[in-house]
């Protein structure tokens, strides 16, 4: 085997252990924000990243045996991940760009449920505390930091449309930056098992004769 091949295929484990710990990495992303995605999408992820965990080790494995087999059928799946996270991407990004904090705040207003986004993003009203002084009603403790209404200054002054859409297009760079990173680190682990697959298979040739 060659100088190069050698090189290639220490560079194949190394990265497809990295593609593993990358994929666990958004797995974890994905659970600590549930609410980034819908519910389909987030499965969706979770499968494509498990399986891409699954076929990274197997990568390794390939490659320490130096399977021309089992090499292909990773280069072959790892090409299938890298469209279907490219597709889960785009969804995903399309969803999270349509999120409105606008529309949110004010279905929260209508049915009384602020309380929650209030002391989540520590923010008060729609708009700021104006908006309940306005209507005549109390400022809610929610709108304190630790709920603590003894001291003017604990008051969140913040509306929560502003605070909630910059969190939303905080979740959207997010979730775009690691969707994007995970299908290059895929797209890399391919031409890496396809170049190996076929160096595997010219040394076996040579071999022969």
């Amino acid at each position: 085997m060659g100088c190069a091949t050698t090189t290639v295929k220490i560079s194949s484990i190394a990265f497809n252990i990295i593609l593993a710990l990358f994929a666990i990495a958004s797995i974890i992303v994905i659970s600590f924000n549930p609410d980034s995605m819908r519910e389909d999408i987030a499965i969706g992820a979770y499968i494509a990243c498990s399986l891409i965990v699954f076929f990274a080790f197997l990568g390794c494995f390939a490659a320490i045996r130096e399977s021309v087999c089992l090499t292909a059928t990773c280069a072959v799946f790892l090409l299938v991940l890298a469209a279907v996270q490219i597709a889960l991407t785009c969804v995903g990004m399309t969803d999270t760009g349509v999120r409105s904090a606008v529309e949110t705040v004010d279905k929260a207003w209508e049915s009384n449920a602020m309380d929650a986004i209030q002391s989540e993003h520590e923010c008060c009203g729609k708009i700021s505390p104006n908006d309940y002084i306005t209507l005549n009603k109390a400022i809610p403790i929610s709108c304190y930091i630790d709920e603590d209404a003894s001291k003017t200054s604990n008051l969140f002054f913040e509306g929560c449309k502003d605070k909630l859409q910059r969190h939303y297009e905080s979740e959207a760079y997010i979730f775009t930056v690691v969707s994007w990173s995970l299908v290059a680190f895929v797209i890399i682990g391919f031409l890496l098992a396809v170049f190996l697959a076929i160096s595997f298979r010219n040394t076996q040739r040579r071999m022969q004769f």
